[in-house]
């Protein structure tokens, strides 16, 4: 009976520790590359590669939203220059 409380109890750690880790994954590729291309026509140059998940669904965002060309262009400046969005 105590073995198998010791296993449970193994068992329970192990789970709560793993739940706690966050699960970093980069980002999907056709998004880096799409939010990329669509950047350019804003004059910001950004290595797809280079992008956090954060970052591209931030911008993708941004760049659907609609906003004009002036505060899409700003705002893209700040979420690729703030900490906020790194991963």
């Amino acid at each position: 009976m105590t073995m198998t409380r010791g296993i449970r109890l193994i068992f329970v750690a192990f789970t709560l520790g793993t739940l706690a880790a966050p699960v970093m994954a980069a980002p999907p590729e056709q998004l880096t590359r799409s939010v990329a291309t669509r950047l350019e026509s804003y004059r910001i140059d950004v290595a797809p590669e280079r992008l956090t998940t954060a970052q591209a669904a931030a911008l993708h965002i941004l760049l659907i939203s609609g906003e004009s060309y002036l505060d899409t262009r700003r705002r893209a400046k700040v979420i690729l220059r703030n900490p906020d969005f790194r991963d």
